[in-house]
This record gives C-alpha cells, sequence and structure tokens, in this order.
C-alpha cells in the first residue's frame, strides 16, 4: 500500500473539515473517521482513481479480502461458503428494481457496473466502469444492445451524456467506493429525465450485525470502500442534493447488511 498515492477528504455529506477517528472501525493504516457536523461516518483519505482503475481494482480487492476473513476466521469462512443458500431465500432479481421504475426500452445507466453479464433485456444499457478490464467486457454485451461503457471515474463519464437522457440508473455495490458521492449524485440529477430514478445499493452501516462484528463486519473494505452510509446519512445526502428518497428494505433496515432504496428526480 506504500505505493498508493492519498487524497485527503473533508466530509463528502456536508462538506465539513471536522472529524473524530474511529480507531476500532480502522485498518491497514487506513482513518475512518466520523464527522463532528453530521455524524457520516468515511475514510479521511482515498486512493486516486488511477489506482482504483487498476491495482485497487475491485475483483483484486474482493479476492483479497476474502482471502484475508478465510484466514483470520477460518470456521467463519467455512460456515459462510457451506450455508450460501440462505442468501437466495425469499430473494428477488435485484434488477426487478429498477425495471418497476422505467419504461420498456428505456436508456438505463449502471454506475460501476463491472463486467455485466446478467443485463435484463427490457432496457437499453449503459455503464460507467472505473476497472478497465471490466469495462472491456461489460462495453461488449451493451454495444450489441444499442448502449456502450464508458472507461472513466463517474464524474468524467457523466459528462459525456447528454442531459436528461436516461430514464433510471443502477448504482449498485458502488457509490461506497466514490470519492465524490455528492458531486455525483449532482451530475446524475441533470441526466436523469424529470421523474427518472436511481436504484442504490450500498452496505448499510446501521445494520445490526455491525454492532456486533466491529471492524469485522462485511461492509468493511480498506481502502476502497469510502463511504459508510446508514439510513440517515443516505438519505441526508440524497435530499440535499433534490431527490426524493424511499427506503426499500424498511422491514430489515436493522437486520439487512445493505440497504436498497430509490432516488428520483422530481418532475
Amino acid at each position: 500500500m506504500d505505493t498508493i498515492t492519498r487524497i485527503s477528504r473533508a466530509c463528502p455529506v456536508c462538506g465539513s473539515d471536522h472529524a473524530t477517528p474511529l480507531e476500532q472501525f480502522s485498518r491497514m493504516g487506513w482513518t475512518t473517521v466520523r464527522c463532528d457536523a453530521c455524524e457520516f461516518v468515511y475514510l479521511n483519505e482515498a486512493p486516486r482513481y488511477e489506482d482504483l482503475s487498476e491495482t485497487l481494482a475491485w475483483t483484486q480487492q474482493f479476492q483479497k479480502e476474502k482471502k484475508r476473513r478465510k484466514e483470520k476466521a477460518p470456521l467463519v469462512a467455512w460456515i459462510d461458503e457451506k450455508t450460501r443458500w440462505r442468501l437466495h431465500i425469499a430473494r428477488d432479481n435485484e434488477w426487478d428494481y429498477i425495471l418497476d421504475r422505467v419504461p420498456e426500452g428505456g436508456n438505463v445507466l449502471d454506475v460501476g457496473c463491472g463486467t455485466k453479464d446478467n443485463l435484463p433485456a427490457a432496457i437499453t444499457p449503459f455503464g460507467i466502469e472505473i476497472e478497465k478490464a471490466a469495462a472491456e467486457t461489460a462495453n461488449a454485451a451493451m454495444s450489441a444492445r444499442g448502449g456502450k461503457v464508458v472507461h472513466a471515474p463517474a464524474l468524467e463519464g457523466m459528462a459525456l451524456f447528454e442531459d436528461n437522457f436516461f430514464h433510471g440508473m443502477v448504482m449498485r455495490s458502488y457509490l461506497e467506493h466514490e470519492m465524490k458521492p455528492r458531486e455525483v449524485l449532482e451530475a446524475a440529477l441533470s441526466k436523469l429525465r424529470p421523474g427518472g430514478t436511481i436504484y442504490v445499493k450500498v452496505p448499510n452501516f446501521g445494520t445490526i450485525n455491525r454492532m456486533v462484528r466491529g471492524v469485522d463486519w462485511c461492509g468493511f473494505r480498506f481502502p476502497d470502500h469510502l463511504n459508510y452510509f446508514d439510513v440517515s446519512g443516505m438519505q441526508r445526502l440524497a435530499e440535499s442534493v433534490g431527490y426524493t428518497f424511499e427506503l426499500r428494505n424498511k422491514v430489515t433496515r436493522l437486520t439487512n447488511d445493505n440497504m436498497h432504496v430509490f432516488l428520483t428526480r422530481p418532475r
């Protein structure tokens, strides 16, 4: 990690420079802090986008973290692997969340799309992906469907699309990685058509599991998870930008390690 260039960050929700370190949630030389003004939790430094593109690519970081947890707690890792079926109990297709909100054939932007090999037929797919290899793979799939993938940080990628172009967007397992989440949501607002909706999935810092597991909670990953949203923090950010906020998993807001929300541009 010594070769990674670090960029200092203010609070990505309210912009305050004053924060309190949370040593119990810090690791590997990266410091997690809580904003003194709005209480949002985040990393006070971030890797450059260039490092996130290749050196800290999501596919590599995911495998490293999986290996680390297996070595630290082999029994827990074994139980998790042998009971993966539990994750599919009463679980529906996450793509259905946005498909219910966009018209047939509508333009849908997947921000942080990864390799993307499970695109629903009902949309015209577009993507932005910072990891070079993943962007190339996803572009082949989306180009065949009349869309395309831009290899760039989200802000740069969004600037290449016309205003009011998208009927919907997907930010699934992405916003926790973004160094500038407020700026991205502001840019996305102008790219959505009036009434357009973003489906957001992020780790839920307010879950009971995080309170029990501490820094070993599955939502912590250093240094590519930069933002730790709870429901109130996500709502505060979204509404301050200009979206209407809707929490989808209200019943499981304390027990689900992820939160699922809709952010809609007013008509």
